[in-house]
């Protein structure tokens, strides 16, 4: 069984990737993005909810993408992920912030956003799941943070910087002490990430998708 809201948007998720990125590798990977990013419980009302945020005194994020703005301990912005994707992607520059709910823009920015990444993912990975993988950790913690764990690894013995799992995965200079109010660490958050969208969660979103 989906989660009752992913009824209503798969179909939508399915037909924006075959419009903006037809040749996406295992596409349904993005379903079970969605889900990581929107339910804490697959029963929870955020669940697939275009009006699902997060908000804390360091960012904040909505939407199918969680696509988030982050600010400083002085409060102010570090970065807009809204502003940097409308300069960035002709298809939405029309998107105002008024109707950042809108889930045909969301889905479009989620799928826009995976397919700029994982071109750039792409030539440093050994496989298209590596570079799926590259490309989820980009997203959570951006991509001059995945450029600093591939050179650790590349500096460490036996360690493959063009590996995810058991390579790359495993090497990081992102922090490793629980963060107030996350829970986990910047480390645990990342790599957690990665895994549970591709190895606990798209599964159930592949028969759907291929219909």
């Amino acid at each position: 069984m989906l989660p009752e809201l992913a009824n209503v948007y798969l179909p939508l998720l399915i037909a924006t990737a075959s419009g903006f990125w037809p040749s996406a590798p295992e596409p349904h990977f993005m379903a079970g993005q969605v889900e990581q990013e929107t339910c804490a419980r697959l029963t929870d009302s955020k669940c697939w909810n275009p009006r699902a945020e997060l908000k804390t005194s360091r960012e904040y994020g909505f939407g199918f993408g969680q696509i988030t703005t982050a600010y400083s301990s002085t409060g102010a912005v570090r970065f807009n992920k809204f502003e940097e994707l409308k300069a960035e992607h002709a298809a939405l520059k029309g998107w105002l912030w008024s109707d950042r709910y809108d889930p045909r823009y969301q889905i479009r920015a989620l799928v826009l956003m995976n397919k700029s990444t994982y071109s750039r993912m792409r030539p440093l990975a050994a496989s298209d799941d590596d570079g799926l993988r590259f490309t989820l950790s980009a997203y959570n913690g951006g991509e001059g943070a995945l450029k600093q764990d591939r050179l650790k690894c590349l500096m460490s013995p036996g360690c493959n910087p063009g590996v995810w799992n058991a390579n790359v995965a495993t090497t990081s200079y992102k922090a490793r002490q629980p963060v107030a109010g996350y829970g986990q660490s910047f480390f645990d958050i990342n790599r957690t990430y990665v895994r549970n969208v591709m190895d606990v969660r798209r599964a159930k979103y592949l028969k759907e998708w291929n219909q």
